[in-house]
């Protein structure tokens, strides 16, 4: 079985406190930069100025009889009904990393639709991006073929599946139609941000390897990184909102060690079983897709994606935090976060949320970064649940508290903070996509290569003992 810890992302790469592009602030408990960068700074290194953790994914299309294959960084879930992935793309040039993806994105937009897929880290995966990473854009159509990896067609499109692949999304871009409340979405399948195109794709068909569909092995994912905080711990919420959790009719869980399937998951319900995989196709109008009860409103099968806590103020000068698993960048400069908030009345999973409201209010809101601890999942469980409508001290029952600078909300205890100003916003169907250009970064000042945060963007499959 390979080591998966081999895969790890490790920020920041240098010393930030002897980086002229980072001051401490009055406290000095965060170090901060004012956003965006200079173009000479982004083509001398246009890695991410901060940390934010994002999955990676492997795509492919169909360009008649030309097949290609692509990385994405950051690819996410962005709406319930219609079921719809974002995936982002260069499109303009800003270094040797971020250059224009044109041929992928030609050949995307031709043939309109794609297979996103996963293959476990090692060997065929290694091969795969080491194709990618080696192969220069201009021959994005000779990458999987000089990867060795078999491939079969896909079900319910022309891109090519991996043979090695253990979960696969196939999708098409979206198509125009209205929402819940009668509003026109998705007149375009693609929006324009800064230096990249975000396209929007439904997903037709979800296949799943049959050991994994069955229970036999579980797909592994650690949805927030590791750190170890040295100024302070966050604190434990207080029994009052314990008892807070209890009043409500319906609480959502969270774990950032999650195993699919599992007893704390969905199962997944295939359709019918073909080429070693499990399958299930969605139905094609959102309105057949509607699942009404909580449970299994659920998505249908594991996603990987990690969690925002996404911070506004209210009305009447209240900090408010929201953790929100579809949350991604989706540019690079400028360096562009995108929440994607519920403002459809489906049922308490999906429901309007307040920090709506707030964020379309005040024009602003805050990302930061939560990571793994007790403390910090207990926080990202109450805030999840509880609406400030109902505790106007729900950040402090969170185990949560202020500090000092943003603009929007800056919660002390999370070690990254983007601050951000909302430049648009996306109606997908039952979510809102904010686009969040960065102002201001923030980072505690514990954070170091010494003491980095620790991210894996892949996820592992493993058998199930005794199974």
């Amino acid at each position: 079985m390979t080591d998966i810890s081999s895969y790890a992302y490790r920020w920041p790469h240098g010393d930030l406190a002897a980086d002229s592009h980072w001051s401490p602030t009055a406290s000095g408990r965060f170090l901060t930069r004012s956003m965006p960068e200079s173009l000479a700074d982004l083509e001398a290194d246009s890695r991410w100025p901060s940390f934010f953790p994002c999955p990676l994914v492997l795509v492919t299309t169909r360009d008649g009889d030309r097949v290609l294959l692509e990385k994405v960084v950051g690819a996410s879930v962005v709406n319930r009904f219609p079921y719809t992935l974002a995936l982002s793309f260069c499109t303009q040039s800003l270094s040797s990393r971020h250059y224009v993806r044109r041929t992928f994105i030609d050949a995307l937009e031709r043939s309109g639709s794609a297979s996103v897929q996963f293959l476990p880290p090692g060997p065929a995966l290694d091969a795969a991006m080491k194709a990618i990473v080696e192969g220069p854009e201009e021959q994005t159509d000779q990458r999987i073929r000089t990867s060795g990896l078999a491939t079969r067609p896909a079900r319910t499109n022309d891109a090519p599946v991996f043979t090695d692949a253990h979960m696969v999304y196939e999708c098409r871009l979206v198509k125009p139609g209205r929402d819940f409340e009668g509003a026109a979405i998705n007149a375009r399948p693609y929006a324009d941000v800064g230096s990249h195109r975000i396209f929007f794709l439904e997903i037709n068909s979800i296949q799943l390897r049959k050991d994994i569909a069955r229970g036999q092995s579980q797909i592994h994912w650690r949805a927030l990184p590791l750190f170890t905080p040295v100024l302070d711990s966050a604190t434990a919420a207080t029994g009052d909102a314990d008892e807070a959790l209890k009043r409500l009719g319906y609480v959502k869980g969270y774990t950032p060690r999650y195993a699919f399937p599992s007893a704390g998951t969905t199962a997944f319900e295939a359709d019918g079983e073909a080429d070693g995989m499990a399958y299930k196709d969605l139905a094609p109008l959102p309105k057949d897709q509607v699942e009404v009860d909580n449970d299994r409103a659920r998505w249908p099968c594991f996603f990987p994606s990690s969690v925002g806590m996404i911070t506004s103020w209210t009305a009447d000068g209240k900090a408010n935090v929201m953790p929100c698993g579809s949350t991604t960048i989706v540019s690079r400069h400028p360096l562009v976060v995108a929440p994607c908030v519920s403002y459809a009345a489906i049922n308490d999973r999906y429901a309007r949320r307040q920090s709506l409201d707030d964020i379309r209010r005040t024009g602003r809101f805050g990302c930061g970064v939560p990571f793994i601890s007790e403390a910090m999942v207990d926080a990202i469980r109450y805030s999840g649940n509880v609406s400030i409508v109902d505790d106007g001290d729900k950040l402090a029952h969170a185990g949560l508290s202020l500090a000092e600078g943003g603009a929007s909300p800056l919660i002390d205890q999370m070690p990254v903070h983007f601050d951000c100003k909302v430049t648009g916003e996306i109606c997908l169907g039952t979510h809102v996509m904010f686009l969040g250009e960065v102002e201001r970064l923030f980072v505690r000042a514990d954070v170091s290569p010494a003491n980095p945060l620790e991210w894996i963007p892949w996820a592992d499959v493993r058998p199930v003992q005794g199974a």
